[in-house]
């Protein structure tokens, strides 16, 4: 096959990861089609196979080795005429390495040069040569009118990248970088931009949300941000993913309270119940502060859902450590909570620094028994929800009920009713049963 233009040649590119890696792909993917390149969710007809990838779990690494080792072996064995990429965190994390363990990889770009992606690719077909581009610096944030966005009436808007926390067991400073904001004036213009073009909900997007602005002298950190977008006409719902306990303010709570378009699901990481492992992870609050935290978040908004992540086997985790852990979830009783068990990510302090001393067989128990406390908290608190009557987005129709759509509430839960509305409208739907997770009810 000889690749000559752009616009005979067929670029998948398979995402790993958080919502911040989806918008890069949807930025990447739109610069790619402005360029003449033909996107495909087929890998096996691609002439370009990128992998968007992530470091934060074991798991996501694992599955792109594997995905990786495939291409390279149908390149080598078969003499499959494709170029092989990867972006995202793990060409952060692991860099030139790639390059050794994969002599078929063509080329690695860095989370700060998504931009550079059609560039990187002509470069790799015209020269035949490999090529790793890494930014140290930077945002490796960008707004475009070419973003290929996978949804009608939803964006991501990422505001902020990186991270300042230092975390021990979080990779994200080493493969995102020091915390760094986009100007407020960028992203009131973007959503602003998007609202024209019909979209009614964004997600904002940071790996510590809410620690926003912190660099800039105009006064507009998230509270301030988050109110004024929350108050442009033609946008009806606005959420943000994810948040850090140390800067979830009182003033972020009243914000989220006065504006009826900011989602009332709050993703407030806990990671352990035990202050002695708190203070190991670096994770600068004890359990006193955070459950002050969440008592003034459920007092300044009624009904909000509060969400969380937990990591259980982290070193040095004792059995009374994790009994605190257990007795925290089942006290603060979270609409829903991810739970891990603990794993070391190459990089990181915690993996430098202490043995991962729990047995594997103690880590799957207690990842076990938290889930399943989790899963009858979860059923409890949705089971109290029947007969209550909620604002929802229309996401789509419903494929499995004629007559029927599927939308969203302001808490972040599904639910398929009656209706003939349009993708983006706005009704008033009471719950009347509730199937595994998912809620059934009526307009009124």
């Amino acid at each position: 096959m000889d690749i000559v233009k752009e616009k005979n040649i067929k670029v998948s590119i398979k995402t790993f990861g958080c919502q911040m890696n989806e918008y890069d792909t949807e930025l990447a993917s739109g610069l790619l089609m402005k360029q003449g390149y033909q996107m495909t969710s087929d890998e096996t007809e691609a002439d370009v196979a990128i992998l968007n990838t992530c470091s934060v779990r074991e798991h996501a690494e694992t599955r792109v080795f594997g995905r990786l080792s495939r291409l390279c072996f149908e390149k080598s064995k078969f003499g499959r005429n494709v170029v092989v990429g990867v972006m995202g965190c793990m060409s952060e994390n692991y860099k030139g390495e790639l390059f050794e363990r994969y002599p078929q990889l063509d080329f690695i770009v860095g989370t700060r040069n998504v931009k550079d992606v059609p560039r990187i690719v002509k470069q790799v077909i015209s020269d035949k040569k490999r090529v790793m581009l890494l930014e140290e610096e930077g945002l490796g944030i960008e707004f475009s009118e070419f973003t290929q966005r996978k949804h009608a009436y939803h964006a991501w808007v990422p505001i902020m990248t990186g991270c300042d926390k230092v975390c021990t067991f979080c990779i994200v400073p080493k493969t995102r970088g020091a915390e760094i904001s986009k100007p407020s004036k960028d992203v009131i213009e973007e959503v602003t931009r998007l609202r024209d073009r019909g979209y009614k909900s964004i997600t904002l997007l940071g790996q510590n949300v809410n620690s926003y602005g912190k660099e800039f002298a105009d006064g507009v950190g998230f509270p301030q941000l988050l109110e004024r977008l929350a108050q442009i006409d033609g946008i009806e719902m606005v959420s943000f993913t994810t948040s850090h306990p140390s800067d979830a303010i009182p003033e972020l709570f009243e914000v989220i309270r006065d504006n009826p378009a900011i989602t009332r699901r709050f993703h407030l990481p806990l990671q352990s119940g035990s202050d002695p492992i708190l203070k190991k992870m670096k994770r600068h609050h004890n359990m006193d502060q955070y459950l002050e935290k969440v008592e003034q978040l459920r007092s300044t908004v009624p009904g909000v859902d509060i969400t969380t992540d937990i990591i259980v086997g982290f070193p040095g985790e004792t059995e009374e450590d994790y009994q605190a852990t257990k007795e925290a979830l089942q006290k603060i009783e979270f609409d829903g909570a991810y739970i891990y068990k603990y794993s070391a990510r190459p990089g990181t302090p915690a993996a430098e620094n202490f043995e991962d001393d729990v047995a594997l067989s103690d880590k799957k128990r207690r990842n076990s028994e938290l889930l399943d406390i989790q899963d009858w908290i979860s059923q409890k608190k949705n089971q109290n929800r029947i007969g209550s009557t909620h604002k929802v987005l229309v996401e789509r129709k419903n494929s499995r009920g004629e007559g029927e759509v599927v939308g969203r509430t302001w808490i972040d839960k599904k639910i398929v009713f009656p209706g003939t509305e349009a993708v983006g409208d706005i009704c008033e739907v009471k719950i009347q049963k509730l199937v595994n997770d998912t809620f059934f009810g009526v307009k009124v």
